[in-house]
């Protein structure tokens, strides 16, 4: 969910959920997430990404293994933070998807 909405008042509405190309988009910048899990665990897939700047932690959904349910990883400070500072381009284009979502809900 965006911090704020448009109107820079904090955000109260229900999360948004980007899928197909434009959740491959935003993932496709997701490249120091990406390494960061891929030197802790090689061969994992990164599923989703989320960004929450208050509580200064970074979520990520991974890739189940056949038969399996997918993981969620927590990433809280420090590591969240060298994290958050290396993907600003990719939470800019989280937050300009989800703008463009909530106006197409209001309509």
């Amino acid at each position: 969910m965006p911090d704020r909405d448009e109107a820079g008042c904090p955000f109260g509405g229900p999360g948004v959920d980007l899928r197909g190309a434009e959740a491959r988009a935003i993932l496709g910048m997701a490249g120091p997430i990406r390494a960061w899990l891929e030197a802790r665990e090689p061969g994992v897939e990164l599923r989703s990404v989320s960004v929450d700047r208050k509580a200064g932690r970074v979520i990520v959904t991974l890739a189940p293994n056949p038969g399996e349910r997918p993981r969620v990883v927590r990433i809280d400070p420090p590591h969240a933070e060298e994290l958050m500072a290396d993907v600003a381009a990719l939470e800019a284009a989280i937050a300009v998807a989800c703008a463009v979502k909530l106006r197409l809900r209001a309509k």
